[in-house]
């Protein structure tokens, strides 16, 4: 469930009518996806209010009618937002899905049916349905630009708040990544799948799990005990 027209869909399978939801900008909005939810894994909202991110599609229209730090008529400003959002939830509704939707649509379908091969149907498996999201976007737009380590950065960072990355300045295709979770065997086939996913053959990646290899002159990294050598 990622755009308010999708919510909107699985409310009405609730039975719920589209005219009882109500849509109000979220306290804590995700860059990621348009509806903002606890849980990223359930399939419908629990309540008629949905909260949304009026900045992840219509930043330029939304910008500044929307802008939070502008004090003064809450009431009728809450009441304009959850009109707009219903006129562009009956737009979406319409008017059918995007490309982008429709694109990674289909690569979301040919992995689920092997079409990548069966270790990459397998091991797509162990990631939820919000992350599954995020790959199938992040690869549709590694298709568009080519970007293979900029793509592969920014889903390793968003699937792993803590982690970081970097690149050893004496090979030109090494990377070194630490992850900040747990060292389990489903933890090292998501993480291989990401390489597989993102990287050409020739880049060499090192995963570091729960503890961070060693830097020089930083003391964080230098703990007796909580490092890793390489």
């Amino acid at each position: 469930m990622n755009y308010a027209w999708e919510a909107v869909l699985q409310a009405e399978k609730e039975k719920r009518e589209r005219d009882r939801l109500r849509f109000t900008q979220a306290d804590v909005p995700s860059p990621y996806i348009e509806v903002s939810v606890t849980d990223l894994n359930i399939q419908c909202p629990e309540e008629d209010v949905i909260e949304v991110n009026p900045l992840y599609r219509f930043a330029h229209v939304f910008g500044k009618i929307f802008d939070k730090n502008i004090k003064g008529m809450e009431q009728t400003r809450a009441l304009f937002f959850d009109v707009c959002m219903h006129y562009i939830v009956q737009l979406d509704l319409r008017e059918g899905i995007s490309k982008e939707y429709y694109y990674a649509k289909h690569i979301y379908e040919d992995i689920e049916r092997g079409m990548y091969g069966e270790k990459w149907k397998k091991k797509f498996k162990l990631f939820h349905d919000w992350e599954q999201n995020i790959l199938v976007y992040a690869y549709l737009k590694l298709l568009k630009t080519g970007d293979e380590r900029g793509e592969f950065r920014k889903t390793v960072t968003t699937l792993y708040p803590n982690a970081h990355l970097y690149e050893n300045n004496e090979t030109g295709w090494e990377l070194l990544v630490y992850l900040g979770v747990k060292d389990t065997k489903e933890e090292r086939e998501r993480a291989m799948f990401l390489r597989e996913m993102f990287l050409s053959i020739k880049e060499q990646v090192h995963y570091f799990y729960e503890r961070h290899f060693g830097i020089l002159d930083v003391e964080e990294t230098m703990v007796m005990d909580e490092m890793v050598l390489f």
